[in-house]
Formats: structure tokens, C-alpha cells, sequence
């Protein structure tokens, strides 16, 4: 019968803080651009929606990971302005007009920042600048 490995808070929050350590360079500031879509970005996808624009710029942010056998597999949540909306297909509605960027959090970073019901990650849509 194969070893089962329990999790303790202190292990998750470890791997978090070794995750959020990795996620930015010697500076200070994040080592790739591929997490964020600009307003550039959005202009040129020339969609209707910021769902599609998405697919078509960033596909791979749409796709539920692997599974975790454990726990549900859950979806990748949206936020907007620091309001979840829901996951993906909430995507459909937010309005193209007046948004700054979106941005991208993998699955150990979105759980660090807003909890761990984020094992399949964020995307964050905001209106104002990126500082």
C-alpha cells in the first residue's frame, strides 16, 4: 500500500513562500512578461470579448491543470478590480472599454495571495495603471 504524505500548514506555507521567491528576479521585479496582457495586447487580439481575447493571446491561461487527485480540481478563478467574479466564463461579461492589463497567477501563487481554493490559479483584470 503506497505511503500517503500529509500536508502541514507549515509545509504548504513554505512552498509558498519558496514559490513567491522564485516568481521575481535579483531585482525585485517579475523575470517574464508572458503573465500579463497589455492594453496593446488586446487592441491587436481584436476581440469582442476579454474570453476571447484571451484564448487568442494566452491560451493556456483558460486550461485547468492536471487534477489533483485529493482535492476537487476546482477552476482558474477571475478577479476584477480585487472583486472575484467567478471563474473563466465570467470573462464573457467584463467590458473590454477601460482595462489597463490582465494578469496571470500560477496555482501557488494565486493560493498564497487569496487562498487555497486557487489550485487551478487566478487571472486578474484591472483598470488601473500596473505599478
Amino acid at each position: 500500500m503506497p505511503m500517503q504524505i500529509r500536508r502541514s500548514p507549515l509545509l504548504v506555507l513554505l512552498l509558498l513562500a519558496l514559490a513567491a521567491a522564485c516568481s521575481t528576479n535579483a531585482a525585485g521585479t517579475r523575470a517574464s512578461r508572458s503573465d500579463t496582457i497589455t492594453v496593446d495586447d488586446l487592441r491587436a487580439a481584436n476581440s469582442t470579448n476579454l474570453y476571447d481575447a484571451v484564448r487568442t493571446i494566452r491560451p493556456n491561461w483558460l486550461r485547468a491543470r492536471s487534477p489533483n487527485s485529493f482535492q476537487n480540481q476546482g477552476q482558474v478563478q477571475v478577479y476584477f478590480d480585487d472583486t472575484r467574479v467567478g471563474g473563466v466564463e465570467s470573462l464573457r461579461n467584463l467590458p473590454m472599454q477601460g482595462i489597463a492589463y490582465l494578469q496571470w497567477f500560477d496555482p501557488i501563487t494565486a493560493s498564497a495571495r487569496w487562498g487555497l481554493d486557487h489550485e487551478q490559479g487566478a487571472i486578474v483584470v484591472s483598470t488601473r495603471p500596473q505599478q
